[in-house]
């Protein structure tokens, strides 16, 4: 499956939990057990350029995340860049240049309750991006949530942006594509199982979505696996936020393989593929 897959590709969205050394806050909406970056799956990707994405359990401290950039010293031959999660109202400018030249290029909100807390609306979110935008336009920074900001901060929608088989119709969707189409918003083509869960057709059932965001943008789109593969929020439906904390989840048995596979059926242009794997990325992370 290597051989699909050009030199120079990245991994725009993976997660590296080590709960032994940096320990989840609380409250928190899951509890996962470890998934060290040495576990990555290099042979199926053959990526070596990787993003690390600050989990949502993993709080507000970029420091779990310095200490996963921190291994590239000693893994030669790869490139570790890194999403953060901040707190924008205590980091200072000296911080944010330390985690740059750490390897960080942008900042995450994970904005989805998925049942757990407060959904926040999307005036509160727009508050947030515009106090992030303020502090990381001079860093040329990547937000991965939409709203009018400075031209200078990369703007990157994770998993299709979120649109589950069946929305490809709804006027949101449309907008979306819009979006990428006037070249506002990068794409993650990313977070699959996620989005085909429960559906017999499985990947084919997010076909149009994924053909249509390609369409709309080739220059846009960038490959991330989501490795190591949480588990849906479906699965805690219920749970007490004791349980939360106390039931150590495994991860999903996902076929990224297949994924990988299925997406070069589709994207039969080797300057699309390239761009998705090499180029686009390149644009956005280096």
């Amino acid at each position: 499956m290597a051989s699909l897959v050009p030199e120079g590709a990245w991994d725009t969205h993976t997660h590296v939990f080590d709960p032994e050394n940096w320990p989840y806050p609380t409250p928190r909406s899951y509890t996962p057990k470890a998934a060290q970056i040495s576990e990555y799956p290099f042979s199926t990707t053959r990526c070596k350029s990787i993003v690390i994405v600050h989990a949502s359990v993993q709080g507000s401290s970029p420091a779990p995340l310095v200490d996963t950039l921190n291994k590239q010293k000693s893994m030669l031959g790869v490139t570790f860049r890194g999403l953060a999660t901040i707190d924008v109202n205590t980091i200072t400018d000296a911080e944010l240049d330390e985690l740059h030249n750490a390897g960080v290029r942008g900042a995450r909100l994970h904005e989805m309750a998925w049942g757990h807390g407060q959904q926040p609306g999307g005036s509160d979110i727009a508050v947030k991006v515009k106090k992030l935008t303020d502090r990381l336009a001079r860093l040329g920074w990547v937000i991965g949530i939409f709203c009018d900001l400075d031209p200078r901060i990369k703007l990157v929608a994770d998993h299709f942006g979120g649109t589950f088989p069946g929305e490809e119709s709804s006027d949101e969707f449309k907008t979306f594509i819009e979006l990428i189409k006037e070249k506002r918003i990068y794409v993650k083509v990313s977070g699959f199982e996620r989005l085909y869960h429960g559906h017999a057709s499985s990947m084919k059932a997010i076909e149009p979505i994924v053909k249509a965001v390609i369409e709309a943008g080739p220059d846009r789109i960038m490959f991330g696996t989501d490795w190591p593969h949480t588990q849906l929020g479906v699965t805690r439906k219920g749970k007490t936020q004791e349980q939360r904390h106390a039931d150590i989840e495994g991860f999903r048995d996902v076929d990224d393989d297949g994924h990988i596979k299925t997406l070069r059926e589709w994207i039969t242009d080797d300057k699309v593929w390239m761009d998705m794997w090499v180029n686009n990325p390149k644009k956005v992370f280096e």
